[in-house]
């Protein structure tokens, strides 16, 4: 009998720590235009996580080209204010300032992060990783609050020669209270709008020559 009531204790206990580190589902919020975005609970956070999935017409070696041009951000990724390149080290690594337009009495939002990626040609994928930086690489300033806990990646991976599907997921800590109809709006147009600012950047011809590829039209 004892036996049995270990036994079942240690399953509870099982299925309690399993629950507890159980992700929540994915829950779609916005749709349009060939995008879906999708939000979820973070536990222990009051903002959610959210993912943006679009096919995007064109070469994954173009869209690549596209995330190299830094200094086009703030022409086409969601809420971008202002983005400087702090360091290029290597082909695959760098660090970045980027500023976060928000809306209304809330502070824009800034942070520094280390960006790695990797291409493999032959397979056609593309996947770029992003880490907050915690020091303070650049110095606070009064009109922004500094963001120290944002995590994201960009998986692309090649349909055909000429369209990729990219997959592109944050999870981030305001750091700050932002009141919960502009989280809202943020969580679900920023990864909408850089999308669809995707989708507009790899029509430009300079990107397809960059990337050393012949555009079709």
């Amino acid at each position: 009998m004892k036996r049995f009531v270990l036994i079942a204790v240690m399953l509870f206990a099982f299925i309690f720590i399993v629950g507890l580190h159980a992700e929540e589902p994915w829950k779609l919020a916005k749709e349009g235009e060939g995008i879906k975005v999708f939000t979820r609970p973070v536990p222990g956070s009051a903002a959610n996580e959210f993912k943006g999935i679009a096919d995007i017409d064109a070469p994954v070696e173009v869209i690549r080209e596209v995330f190299k041009d830094i200094p086009s951000f703030p022409q086409w990724y969601g809420f971008c204010k202002e983005i400087k390149l702090l360091k290029h080290d290597t082909e695959n690594h760098r660090v970045i300032y980027f500023v976060l337009k928000t809306m209304g009495p809330v502070k824009d939002r800034d942070f520094v992060a280390e960006i790695n990626d990797n291409f493999d040609k032959q397979s056609g994928k593309y996947t770029i990783i992003l880490n907050a930086v915690k020091e303070d690489i650049v110095p606070r300033q009064d009109r922004y609050v500094r963001m120290t806990d944002i995590s994201g990646t960009y998986d692309m991976t090649r349909m055909e020669q000429n369209k990729t599907h990219v997959v592109y997921t944050i999870k981030a800590d305001p750091a700050g209270y932002i009141p919960a109809f502009i989280a809202n709006i943020i969580q679900k147009d920023q990864p909408f709008l850089t999308l669809k600012g995707l989708k507009g950047m790899v029509q430009k011809d300079v990107y397809y020559q960059k990337a050393g590829i012949e555009r079709k039209k």
